[in-house]
């Protein structure tokens, strides 16, 4: 069956993150070992119901504050700043959205807390090359449950052989292929070019 949709992962795929020590001074700060601020905030149960739409983005902040060694005013305001400029928008995922763009309906598929819309709108300036964005957080259930994506096909109006999903976790591209959907697992811009080619419809 035509692809008439791709499906890109956000965080690590549309915004790559990049090394520039946000974590690594938190964690001095707090006294902390290398991966336990991420481990902290990103695996905790506040953070898995605010993926969800259970918690807002400041009900998590508000639930994870007391959890941190925070001294001083601010600091979770700062923190919370700080963590989103971890990531970048990548350029060449963005030079692929807009090519793919010719023949299917590009979207997010993001597991995140409600505020991924707006940042994307008007911190990072993206959300406008995309058809839509589809957030766990307002759609009620993150990946890699099938729920999420039978809930985005809907929404598109395809079937899953209709859709190409891409994703830098292993679990979530295993749950789209499960329900019938072509994926691509990212792990680099090389290689996603390389595998994209495929997609890009011959001309005579």
């Amino acid at each position: 069956m035509t692809i008439k949709a791709v499906l890109f992962d956000c965080g690590g795929v549309v915004l790559r993150p990049q090394d520039n020590g946000t974590y690594q001074r938190w964690e001095a700060q707090f006294g902390y070992q290398p991966g336990e601020l991420a481990q902290k905030l990103w695996s905790s149960d506040a953070y898995r119901r605010a993926e969800v739409g259970q918690l807002s983005e400041d009900a998590f902040w508000a639930e994870i504050a007391p959890t941190l060694p925070l001294n001083a005013p601010g600091q979770i305001e700062r923190l919370r700043s700080e963590l989103w400029d971890v990531f970048t928008p990548n350029p060449d995922v963005l030079a692929w959205v807009e090519r793919l763009h010719a023949w299917y309906k590009v979207a997010i598929l993001s597991n995140a807390t409600e505020i991924l819309d707006e940042m994307l709108r008007n911190h990072f300036h993206i959300a406008d090359r995309f058809d839509a964005v589809y957030n766990s957080a307002h759609l009620g259930v993150a990946k890699p449950d099938a729920a999420i994506y039978n809930q985005v096909l809907r929404s598109l109006k395809i079937a899953p052989t209709e859709a190409l999903f891409i994703d830098d976790r292993a679990e979530n591209i295993a749950a789209a292929a499960r329900l019938g959907m072509h994926v691509l697992w990212y792990v680099g811009d090389q290689e996603l070019s390389r595998q994209l080619q495929v997609y890009i419809p011959q001309e005579n």
